[in-house]
């Protein structure tokens, strides 16, 4: 989404009217209005995570839970675009400082194995300083399929 705005009603609003809930068009990528982007060379995805006040939590500071699912969403695009569409089955998270403008989420691959793949994702802030660092670990569907 281009233009969005910082009116929580109306990004709802906007993202619930498209009826699309296929993989990077869902309601919650178009209601944080994040900007996915690939590198084919290095096999990374970036995903741009807009400043709103209402991401924020009292302190002013967008919500942890927030970083979190923009990481988690990086980390399920890369495997999508390189391996194949895969699921969390477990993330770990550290915060360093906090984010109060636009975060940038670069996920990388650790190791592709044949079904479980483990990544990181780094955000960083709009001076380049880490924000959080995320691993986890996925289980690949097409694992999943062949094993049937």
């Amino acid at each position: 989404m281009t233009g969005a705005t910082t009116d929580p009603v109306a990004r709802a609003e906007r993202a619930a009217a498209d009826p699309a809930a296929e993989f990077g068009n869902f309601f919650l990528a178009r209601f944080l209005d994040l900007a996915i982007s690939y590198d084919d060379v290095a096999q990374e995805c970036v995903v741009g995570l807009p400043y709103a006040p209402f991401l924020c939590n009292p302190q002013g500071s967008v919500h942890g839970g927030v970083i979190s699912t923009a990481m988690d969403i990086s980390m399920g695009h890369l495997c999508h675009r390189f391996l194949s569409t895969a699921v969390t089955i477990e993330m770990q998270m550290r915060y360093f400082r906090p984010l109060s403008g636009f975060g940038t989420c670069q996920a990388r691959l650790l190791r592709a194995g044949r079904r479980i793949v483990h990544l990181e994702s780094r955000m960083t802030d709009e001076q380049d300083r880490l924000v959080a660092l995320a691993t986890g670990s996925w289980h690949r569907l097409d694992a999943t399929q062949a094993a049937r």
